[in-house]
This record gives structure tokens, C-alpha cells and sequence, in this order.
């Protein structure tokens, strides 16, 4: 893998309010995994609504993030944007970080302000690089869809006890479960 034995991975998904990625669209909310692939289990670590008033957001992008599985409540209460990057930055610091398709999460997103954290985290090849093909994301933006497929594809029992919750740390939780089914495996 790359780290050393023991030491834990950190699996991040995110819900955006578009496809296109910074400075167009914006991170809504953010969930954090910490995996011990060694030990085959995960414990989440991490979860934040970004703070804005939804009309400000506007239908359009609002309805992307929907159907991503955001719910869009959430945001009314949520915490600022500065904030919930501080303390990602902080959680991830120095450690190993991955997603399922690091594109999306990291290309678009969490190498660019207000994320940043180009030279303070080690970033792991994605989760889905070792999937079929049919399980991997054509289009970073297929990401959920592609996480929810390849974990029902893979468990039928639900062990990420996710249930029906689609938010962005039950997409963690689901691509944690799968890396450690991956490595099980023998494959990551």
C-alpha cells in the first residue's frame, strides 16, 4: 500500500452543487473515514454540512446535490465553509487519504482553496482503481451512484450499517467498507 502496516487510511466523499468541479461549484457537505485496512474495520471520524442559506445555492445546483443525496435541510444549520476546511485539514494532516475516484474529491475539489491540502496529505491511489471496470466512475461525477453499485454489488448484508442514509459520510462509510473488502482481497 504504500503506508506502513497499521497505519489507517482516510476516506473522504463529499456532496457538491455540480459536475464542473472548482471555482464553479462548491463543496455542501463533507464525510471523513478513518480505515485499519490490517485490521478491517473503519470508524467515522468526520461529518459537516457546509453553513448557506439555499436560495442562495439556487434550484439548479440545489437539485444536483439532491440527487447526489444531500439533503438540502441540512444546510440551514450546517457550519461555516472556513471552519469545516480548518478542521478537515486538521483531521487529514500528515496522514494517507483516498476516495473512491480520487477525481472527483481531490482533482475538483480538495486540492484547491479553501481544501488545500497539496503537501499535507499523502494521497492513496482511488478506491475504485481496483474494481472491474463496470464498477469504476466513466465521469467523476458518477461517484455516489457508482458507490452505492459497487456496495450493494459487493455485500448484501449492509456491514457499513448505511441503511437508506445517502449523505456524504454514508458514501464514506460505503467506500471504506469496500476498501477493506479490497483488501481482503488482496487488492488494495
Amino acid at each position: 500500500m504504500g503506508a506502513d502496516m497499521g497505519d489507517k487510511i482516510y476516506v473522504v466523499e463529499t456532496i457538491s452543487d455540480g459536475s464542473e468541479g472548482f471555482p464553479y461549484d462548491e463543496i455542501l457537505s463533507i464525510g471523513v473515514c478513518a480505515v485499519d485496512l490490517d485490521a478491517g474495520d473503519f470508524e467515522s471520524v468526520y461529518d459537516a454540512y457546509i453553513q448557506v442559506e439555499p436560495k442562495y445555492v439556487g434550484k439548479p445546483k440545489l437539485d444536483y446535490a439532491e440527487k447526489q443525496g444531500l439533503e438540502v435541510a441540512q444546510l440551514y444549520n450546517g457550519t461555516p465553509l472556513e471552519l469545516v476546511a480548518k478542521d478537515f485539514r486538521a483531521i487529514v494532516k500528515d496522514k494517507f487519504v483516498t476516495s473512491y475516484d480520487i477525481r472527483q474529491e481531490f482533482t475538483k475539489y480538495l486540492t484547491n482553496d479553501p481544501w488545500d491540502i497539496t503537501f499535507e496529505s499523502h494521497i492513496m491511489p482511488s478506491i475504485s482503481s481496483r474494481q472491474p471496470i463496470s464498477l469504476r466512475c466513466k465521469y467523476p461525477e458518477e461517484e455516489p451512484e457508482i458507490i452505492r453499485k459497487a456496495y450493494r454489488r459487493m455485500f448484501k448484508n449492509d456491514p457499513a450499517n448505511v441503511g437508506r442514509d445517502r449523505s456524504a459520510l454514508a458514501l464514506a462509510q460505503m467506500a471504506s467498507q469496500i476498501a477493506i473488502e479490497l483488501r481482503s482481497r488482496g487488492k488494495y
